[in-house]
């Protein structure tokens, strides 16, 4: 039971989640697009079209 309760303090989720998603998610939550750990992350996974068409969508 102690386990189950500090897994829920953790405030994270257990399901797999992709790396768009992750990136959709820390951009909706109001990380800077141009943030070097953005950057960096966008990189690092290949999702430079995904930014993109986050910071079209933002603009709009």
């Amino acid at each position: 039971m102690a386990e189950a309760t500090q897994d829920s303090e953790l405030g994270r989720s257990k399901q797999a989640v992709s790396p768009r998603e992750h990136l959709l998610h820390l951009l909706s939550i109001g990380w800077d697009p141009s943030s070097p750990l953005i950057q960096k992350y966008v990189k690092d996974n290949g999702l430079e079209r995904v930014l993109d068409e986050f910071k079209r969508q933002a603009d709009t």
